[in-house]
């Protein structure tokens, strides 16, 4: 799986202030990491705005709706949680991306 897929992921079983539910997520762990462990690094896509750097990006519409990255959502979650792929992200937006969890990582 390559960095900057965005995929279906199934985030059930949260517990508040986390994301739950089936919703679109950004692959942002190395494709090399991704083919060897039974795991992905993700961050979770809300339709909720606006765009607050750096913990919500604006990054495309997918699923027909104006999609946000919440970049404090991130997190490991097990391949077997993957429902599919939406798309892949800019090269623009995944830069974007990573500045953003730069920033919110120092």
């Amino acid at each position: 799986m390559k960095r900057g897929t965005v995929v279906w992921v199934d985030l059930s079983d949260a517990a508040p202030p986390e994301m739950g539910k089936v919703r679109p997520a950004i692959v942002v762990s190395g494709a090399l990491y991704n083919a060897e462990l039974s795991t992905v690094v993700v961050v979770p896509i809300s339709s909720v705005a606006p765009e607050i750097w750096p913990l919500r990006l604006a990054v495309g519409v997918f699923s027909g709706q104006a999609s946000f990255a919440i970049i404090p959502g991130l997190r490991q979650v097990s391949k077997s949680r993957l429902r599919g792929t939406l798309g892949t992200l800019s090269a623009a937006k995944l830069a974007r991306l990573d500045e953003c969890l730069r920033e919110y990582l120092r």
